[in-house]
């Protein structure tokens, strides 16, 4: 009797375990039914997205120098930090009535280096003169002196045939032998002198001629000196007008003055930094990722905001991107300069910082969803649709061009569709309070 009713017993507990277990998997599956009430969800539209880089960067000026004087002396005046000034306009003067003198001092020098180079054209002139005398006077001696040799060599000859006929003559006495003996002997002498004398000429024709080679060449180098000694007067000159030159910096374009290192009154030496300015012409510097940069093309418009100025926007243009990358902890970026346009725009401070957004792509009348709604599996892209019995559908789609907050859908959902925000793998039951045993 007991076992009778211990098995009735268990089976109406078994039957009630399990009308209790349907009822529960049936509530569960009535709240996973109203997910969609409980999780967010968004309803696909159509409009324009546009896809956009953005980075942060700092006004600069377009250009940057700083100039040093080559020359020493009193500063006569000076611009001071933050002054601004046009192109043209003084920067720094020093007082150049020293280089004035100098100026003058090289003038003399130089003046007196041409004098030096006339007289030594003059003297090369007198040398060439003399030399040519020299050589006219030398043919006139040797003339002579060769007619002089030629008549003793013929009185010679004369006596010594007088002398002949005389010893041959029966009728000659010897008071006429004797005459032409004597006459014979003084043309031999005669002779023998003009042969001396004509040596002596050639020895001083020789020595003359030379003389006057000689002078030619030691004139023609004192014009050599001369010459090089001008050219170096000249130089001096054009050097100490160079310092008296950049006793005075002007202003190469309208600027800022970023540095200034003296004052009015004060000395100033070369060597040392005087002065740093900055054009008035700004840009906006910025870094850019290198995996933004490949987006980007000179030319593309940016949208600025300085921090001073949030509330006010501008726009700009990229006219340079640095081929060249910086690393700095790892991290790869490009130089990007703007053109700001800002016509209507804040006044710009060199230095301040700057928000820039610059757009990619963009697309017109298109579908889109929240970014975060979908994720990859296997290489494709999913979302997570609510489907008309309000139960979830993992639906393929095709996506196009993004920015931080949406996507494009160009296949795999239709207006009006609504999706979970966030994928349904990470709003599991558990996490929405549901237990199913």
């Amino acid at each position: 009797m007991i076992s009778k009713i211990t098995g009735k017993f268990f089976f109406i507990i078994t039957v009630i375990a399990i009308i209790i277990i349907a009822l529960l998997n049936l509530t569960a599956c009535n709240r996973l039914g109203d997910i969609s009430e409980i999780m967010d969800t968004f309803e696909v539209t159509k409009g324009d997205i546009i896809q956009t880089v953005t980075t942060s960067g700092y006004v600069d000026s377009s250009e940057q120098n700083g100039y040093s004087l080559s020359a020493s002396g009193k500063v006569l005046s000076a611009l001071s930090k933050g002054d601004t000034f046009s192109k043209g306009d003084s920067l720094i003067e020093i007082d150049d009535s020293r280089q004035e003198l100098l100026i003058a001092q090289a003038e003399e020098n130089l003046n007196t280096a041409k004098n030096s180079m006339a007289l030594a054209r003059i003297s090369y002139q007198k040398a060439l003169d003399a030399n040519h005398i020299a050589l006219q006077l030398a043919d006139t001696n040797t003339s002579l002196s060769e007619q002089s040799v030629q008549n003793a060599l013929t009185a010679l000859e004369g006596a010594n045939k007088s002398l002949d006929l005389a010893k041959k003559n029966i009728s000659s006495t010897d008071l006429q032998i004797a005459q032409a003996s004597t006459q014979s002997h003084s043309a031999e002498g005669a002779y023998q002198q003009t042969l001396i004398n004509q040596s002596s000429t050639y020895w001083s024709n020789l020595s003359s001629t030379q003389s006057a080679a000689s002078q030619i060449e030691v004139t023609a180098k004192n014009i050599n000196q001369a010459e090089i000694q001008l050219n170096l007067s000249q130089i001096s000159l054009e050097l100490v007008k160079l310092d008296i030159d950049c006793g005075t910096i002007y202003a190469p374009y309208n600027g800022i003055v970023l540095s200034s290192a003296y004052k009015e009154g004060e000395y100033a030496g070369p060597g040392v930094p005087a002065i740093s300015i900055i054009s008035s012409d700004f840009i906006i510097k910025a870094d850019i990722n290198e995996i933004d940069v490949v987006n980007l093309q000179l030319g593309q418009d940016v949208d600025i905001r300085l921090d001073a100025y949030y509330e006010n926007e501008f726009s700009g243009k990229i006219i340079n991107i640095s081929p060249i990358s910086t690393n700095i902890g790892g991290v790869v970026s490009f130089e990007l300069i703007v053109k700001p346009e800002i016509e209507n725009g804040p006044k710009l401070l060199y230095g301040l910082s700057a928000s820039l957004d610059i757009t990619t792509s963009s697309s017109e009348n298109v579908l889109f969803v929240p970014i975060q709604s979908v994720y990859e599996e296997d290489g494709k892209s999913y979302v997570d649709l609510v489907a008309e019995d309000d139960g979830i559908e993992k639906t393929e789609v095709t996506t196009g061009i993004f920015n931080y907050d949406f996507i494009e859908i160009k296949s795999g959902l239709n207006k009006g569709d609504t999706i979970l925000i966030s994928p349904a793998q990470y709003n599991t039951p558990d996490s929405l309070g549901i237990k199913i045993d």
